[in-house]
C-alpha cells in the first residue's frame, strides 16, 4: 500500500510538470499564430490553407490539405468554399472523375498573400532574431519531428495511413 502511495505521488508530480510544459507549448502557439488581420479577406485558417496551396509545387487535393493541416475534410471543404467564393483559389476538376479536383491559387490569391505575409511571418522573424541560426534550425527540426509523430499518432487513431 505504501508503494502505491509513492507511485501516485510521483505520477502527480510528473502530471504537474507536464501541465507546465503544455502551458509553455500553448503560450508559444498563441504568440506565434496570428489571428486574421482586421479587414482581411480570409480567416486565419483560410490564410493557412492559402499559403499551403500557393507553396505546393503541383495543384494540391483537399485530402492532402486535411492531412497537412491536421483538420477534418469537412473543415477543409468549408475553407475551400470561402476561398473560392472570394476568388483566392480555384478548383481544377479531374477530366475523368468530375467529383475529384485539385486546387490552385489565383492571381487575386497571390496578391492577397503578397499583402499579408509580413504580418503572419513577424513572429518567425522575431524567433530568428532571438536565436542564432543553429538554434533556430534545431528548433525547426524538433518541431518537424514532433509534428511527424503527432500526425502518425492521429492517423493511427483514425485508422488512416500517412
Amino acid at each position: 500500500m505504501h508503494l502505491h502511495y509513492k507511485r501516485t505521488v510521483m505520477e502527480e508530480k510528473n502530471w504537474m510538470l507536464l501541465m507546465e510544459d503544455l502551458s509553455e507549448i500553448r503560450l508559444l502557439s498563441s504568440l506565434i499564430l496570428k489571428k486574421a488581420r482586421k479587414g482581411a479577406a480570409a480567416t486565419a485558417q483560410e490564410v493557412d490553407m492559402l499559403f499551403r496551396v500557393a507553396l505546393a509545387k503541383d495543384p494540391i487535393v483537399p485530402g492532402e490539405l486535411s492531412h497537412d493541416m491536421g483538420i477534418s475534410k469537412t473543415t477543409v471543404s468549408r475553407l475551400i468554399d470561402g476561398l473560392t467564393e472570394n476568388g483566392l483559389i480555384e478548383k481544377l476538376y479531374d477530366r475523368q472523375d468530375k467529383r475529384s479536383y485539385s486546387l490552385r491559387i489565383t492571381s487575386e490569391g497571390k496578391d492577397e498573400l503578397d499583402s499579408m505575409y509580413h504580418y503572419y511571418l513577424e513572429p518567425v522573424y522575431g524567433m530568428r532574431e532571438a536565436l542564432d541560426e543553429a538554434e533556430f534550425q534545431q528548433f525547426i527540426g524538433l518541431v518537424r519531428k514532433v509534428n511527424l509523430y503527432m500526425a502518425k499518432k492521429q492517423s493511427k487513431n483514425k485508422g488512416e495511413f500517412i
